[in-house]
């Protein structure tokens, strides 16, 4: 979730914050909204979330740890080639690759909401 950018505009506008209790956006929504930038469901209950740098002057990436024990990275990538080959080899991994109890793969990934911005590491790695 990030933060749209002209929320700190209203902030200056009105610092009491008493006129965004007023505003409503569409059929009553909230009168500012985060954006969804992506979305992956990981199957389970997520416990803690920090971000690090996992190489010296590297990017930063967020590590996740879940109720089981198991810990996942999100890093991002740093070239659009490189997003383009490892989006690819998993739409082709999808298709080749079977559970064992022969679910689909995609539809576990997009339990809740579809998948967003996010290519599934486990699944290449097969």
């Amino acid at each position: 979730l990030r933060v749209p950018v002209d929320a700190n505009d209203d902030v200056e506008i009105d610092p009491t914050g008493s006129k965004g209790l007023w505003d409503r956006g569409l059929l009553n929504g909230a009168s500012n909204k985060c954006d969804l930038l992506s979305h992956f469901y990981v199957g389970e209950m997520v416990t803690s979330v920090q971000r690090a740098t996992l190489i010296p002057g590297g990017s930063e990436s967020l590590v996740y740890t879940t109720l089981s024990g198991s810990i996942g990275v999100l890093i991002p990538f740093a070239s659009n080639e490189d997003y383009d080959f490892f989006q690819h080899l998993e739409m082709h991994m999808r298709a080749e690759y079977q559970t064992l109890v022969g679910r689909d793969h995609l539809a576990f990934r997009s339990y809740y909401y579809p998948v967003k911005n996010v290519l599934d590491g486990d699944l290449c790695e097969q």
